[in-house]
């Protein structure tokens, strides 16, 4: 995969040009916190036009927040699931050359864009208004392993089969019993064949980047270059799309110096109910542990562990890890005077701890907690009052500083 040599941002140095330039906050693998007006960002590192000039190869970066804008928007209109997760608020108009065909309205406006259908695993042609609804059918999606497409109609019925066409606002599907055909105004939501979907893990380093619209893209660094106000990225499906500056909100680094937990393979995870036979919470990757994603204080997470009392999962460290961090609260999900026990253990020793934790109280920051000279890190979520009783909590941002 060859690196792209690239060119951003150059501007002159006068007043009037800078504002122009957003301001941002860069969280760094050496866990400080800097702020600035962006003034150059390249596949190979971005750099702030504070009176050092300061730089950063993206290795180095954690996350990246643009300051001046508010957290993305409530999923509206329509949506798109890939394999990894990602999710694009964007209407499905066909399928083609193996490309799923959609339309990406806060982002690309009018024009069409694709993916290929191999990566996708469904998608919804009209998002539930209701947050449980949508949280419900997203989970049930990404958890899905049927071995064949499905379709969720207007009326509520569920016919399942092989999508075999859609084009021009006409869906055809096989089924044992029948060949259906659907105008696109019948169909609510669309499943694929879960043995079908692919796409290769990448290890090479990616922006994992939130949109105002409330989509969240994995992209190729190496392949994806900053221009006259436009990122002209690459997905990590190899689709190419062209994003404006003013529609991203935050991006995170993958493959750098940065590692999160929920990226990695932990040696011990266990749940124990509050009474014998209640139902299991198993730890979720990167959503809570009722498979919606992760939300604090009404904000949502991209990264993190969702856990429900009592819990814990212990990772090993290398010897490169040197901190660690997260923001930890309840889930938003959760109601009533729910509280819950949080905290980490370092070798069996407590390093950190919220004996009582609750939706009023909030979620809380770890502090930078020094992890070199330990072997293995443990995140406990313990009863407290009212023993297990909505104690959904979320791990958000929970990551490992490496040395360089």
């Amino acid at each position: 995969m060859s690196l792209l040599v690239i060119s951003v941002l150059s501007f002159a140095a006068t007043p009037a040009v800078r504002a122009e330039f957003p301001r941002v906050t860069i969280f760094d693998a050496d866990g400080q916190t800097t702020s600035g007006s962006m003034q150059d960002w390249s596949s190979d590192s971005i750099r702030l036009a504070t009176a050092d000039k300061r730089s950063w190869n993206w290795r180095d970066v954690v996350t990246v927040r643009f300051d001046d804008r508010p957290a993305p928007a409530t999923p509206r209109g329509a949506a798109i699931w890939l394999a990894n997760g990602d999710r694009l608020i964007a209407h499905g108009i066909g399928i083609a050359d193996e490309q799923l065909k959609f339309r990406w309205p806060k982002v690309a406006g009018e024009l069409d864009r694709s993916v290929p259908i191999e990566a996708v695993r469904g998608l919804s042609l009209a998002l539930p208004h209701a947050r449980e609804p949508r949280d419900q059918f997203a989970a049930w999606l990404l958890d899905r392993k049927d071995p064949r497409d499905e379709l969720r109609l207007a009326n509520g019925d569920r016919v399942a089969g092989e999508l075999t066409d859609w084009t021009d606002g006409m869906l055809a599907l096989s089924t044992a019993a029948a060949e259906l055909k659907l105008q696109e105004a019948e169909v609510r939501e669309i499943a694929f064949n879960a043995e079908l979907i692919t796409l290769r893990e990448s290890t090479t380093l990616r922006w994992l980047v939130e949109l105002s619209d409330g989509s969240r893209i994995t992209l190729l660094a190496e392949r994806s270059q900053f221009q006259d106000g436009v990122l002209n990225a690459t997905h990590v499906t190899g689709a190419t799309w062209r994003i404006p500056l003013e529609a991203i909100c935050e991006l995170r680094v993958l493959g750098g110096r940065a590692v999160f937990l929920s990226d990695l393979t932990s040696v011990a995870s266990e749940q124990s109910p509050f009474l014998a036979g209640s139902r299991d919470w198993p730890m979720r990757r990167d959503r809570a542990v009722s498979g919606s994603p992760l939300r604090l204080a009404s904000r949502e997470y991209a990264k993190g562990l969702g856990m429900h009392s009592r819990a814990a999962v212990t990772y090993s460290l290398t010897k490169q890890d040197r901190q660690f961090t997260a923001r930890v609260g309840l889930d938003d999900s959760t109601t009533g005077p729910g509280t819950a026990l949080c905290a980490v253990e370092l070798d069996g020793r407590r390093v950190f701890v919220v004996e009582r934790l609750s939706r009023t109280i909030g979620p809380q920051q770890l502090p930078l907690i020094d992890v070199s000279q330990g072997k293995r890190l443990t995140l406990i979520v313990d009863y407290s009052e009212l023993g297990d009783s909505q104690d959904h909590a979320n791990w958000c941002d929970a990551v490992l500083l490496r040395t360089p």
